[in-house]
């Protein structure tokens, strides 16, 4: 069978600089000699490219959805800052409805979420908002519960952060911080309950180190050699929990790292950990987490049809996902444009990630690979989808030498995968989501990184067919300007399956810049 294996490298985005770039100090002879041998280009991924704000870094989500969607797709973040901009965020009815279940119970509006410096997760801008929502509905008895960030902003951010929410809340006069845990608690997302249980009890038990400056708590953790994404669980007020007839706003916009929390306070079935039974809580999650009517979304989901795997699916195609558990969603739920169940013909499947990735930064790669070229060898699937997490997992470490290494198991992975692709006459794609390991210090300062990065992405097409030795004019043309977008990459893979473009999709194949 001439199959089509989609490869995403997730966080492989391209940089001419090699200062901190993890990707130019790692052998990779298998890309080396793709690029001299095969057609590659490069492709925007960031900002408007994705349907995200101007000079903004992409992200796994977003870069899966487009990739998947085969068009542009608005997302959350500029929908969100696009009705805060034009007024509309402020008669929002979810919204209202919060603050009108805690006047009406004399209780407290709770606001909990990631605080950051970025936007992969949430926007501090988005806080600002609910601040100023609750001061317009003369609402004061407001409780901030922070998850620190350290991934997506600086590993020690946080203080620098606090002080900028505090100000702003000293001039509404509304917002006092009641707890504080790191992100790798409250948003677990890889099934680590005992994470989310500690952040569940700090929420609703004050579990954890209690202490009136939130500022000195975090010193004090510093000095103990803890970063932002770790911080361990702080309350300033035991009187600031969650309780019976309160109201709860998660405002991450980001739906999968918040589903482990978000279902321990929905549902009364819950039986992984120990949860208490709320007495009339209002919760509210700034966007659909969960398919769950005992969830208030302040913004619901669009509806996307039409993708890539759905239009395979029609075709009569098979295809197989597969990806660690740390991304498995973004290899099937976003890949196929939010849509949770497998279309006809669709195998999903993850590995699980392992529980230190700095020590064993090869993750489960090669496992990975193994599985694929079982399946490829067996003709067993028209189209593929995978996903190597190693570059952002481990870039988000800050850990250069480390990232180095898992990039190393990444060019040995896709080798072997190509031999057997080309073995069986198909065709491999390579590409990436965001980029975030070709960027991991700061040029002015020294410092690690460990945030996304604007960089453009490649884009590999490996087979039999396009294989000739490329001119160093031809490569380098390839590496100094960017020739497409991420959108473009379902119509591609449509073009080489020979299968028509939806008109929904308005991305544009790329094979005639290819060859």
């Amino acid at each position: 069978m001439k199959s089509v294996v989609l490869t995403v490298l997730d966080g492989w985005g391209y940089s001419p600089q090699k200062h901190g770039n993890a990707i130019l100090y790692a052998q990779t002879p298998f890309i080396d000699f793709v690029q001299r041998n095969y057609p590659f280009l490069l492709l925007q991924a960031s900002g408007r490219a994705v349907g995200m704000t101007w000079g903004e870094a992409g992200n796994s989500e977003v870069g899966h959805l487009t990739l998947g969607a085969g068009r542009t797709i608005f997302q959350y973040l500029s929908r969100i800052n696009k009705a805060i901009n034009d007024g509309s965020f402020y008669q929002n009815e979810t919204l209202l409805k919060a603050i009108d279940h805690a006047k009406k119970n004399y209780s407290t509006l709770h606001l909990a979420g990631l605080l950051t410096s970025g936007s992969v997760h949430a926007h501090m801008d988005h806080l600002f908002a609910l601040i100023d929502l609750a001061f317009k509905n003369n609402f004061a008895n407001i409780r901030v519960h922070f998850f620190t960030d350290g991934k997506d902003s600086g590993l020690k951010e946080a203080p620098i952060l606090i002080k900028k929410f505090q100000d702003h809340a000293a001039k509404a006069g509304v917002g006092v911080i009641t707890t504080l845990i790191g992100r790798d608690y409250a948003m677990d997302r890889g099934k680590n309950w005992e994470n989310t249980k500690k952040a569940y009890e700090l929420l609703v038990h004050g579990a954890g180190k209690s202490g009136e400056d939130i500022l000195r708590q975090i010193k004090t953790a510093y000095q103990m050699g803890y970063i932002d994404p770790k911080l361990p669980p702080m309350i300033t007020s035991k009187d600031g929990v969650i309780k019976d007839g309160d109201a709860l706003i998660f405002f991450n916009f980001r739906e999968d790292s918040m589903r482990q929390l978000t279902r321990s306070f929905i549902e009364d079935d819950f039986e992984i950990f120990p949860t208490k039974r709320f007495g009339n809580l209002f919760v509210v999650s700034m966007t659909q987490y969960l398919e769950d009517s005992r969830l208030n979304v302040v913004f619901p989901l669009p509806e996307i049809k039409n993708g890539l795997a759905e239009i395979l699916a029609l075709n009569g195609k098979t295809q197989f996902h597969i990806a660690e558990s740390e991304k498995y969603a973004h290899a099937t739920y976003f890949f196929n444009c939010l849509n949770n169940t497998p279309y006809s013909g669709e195998t999903d499947i993850f590995m699980e990630s392992l529980k230190d990735n700095i020590l064993y930064p090869e993750m489960r790669t090669s496992e990975i690979a193994d599985k694929v070229i079982e399946h490829i060898n067996q003709d067993q699937y028209d189209f593929y989808v995978i996903n190597f997490a190693n570059p952002d997992i481990l870039a988000h470490t800050g850990d250069l030498e480390t990232t180095i290494r898992g990039i190393e198991t990444i060019d040995s992975a896709l080798k072997r995968i190509a031999d057997t692709v080309l073995d069986k006459d198909g065709i491999m794609v390579v590409t990436a989501d965001h980029g975030n390991a070709e960027s991991m210090i700061y040029e002015s300062s020294g410092e690690k990184k460990s945030s996304h990065e604007e960089s453009p992405v490649p884009f590999y097409l490996i087979g039999k067919q396009f294989m000739r030795e490329r001119k160093i004019e031809e490569m380098e043309r390839s590496l100094s300007q960017v020739s497409g977008i991420l959108s473009d990459v379902a119509p591609t893979i449509l073009e080489l399956m020979e299968i028509p473009k939806p008109a929904e999709m308005t991305g544009d194949s790329l094979m005639r810049l290819l060859i």
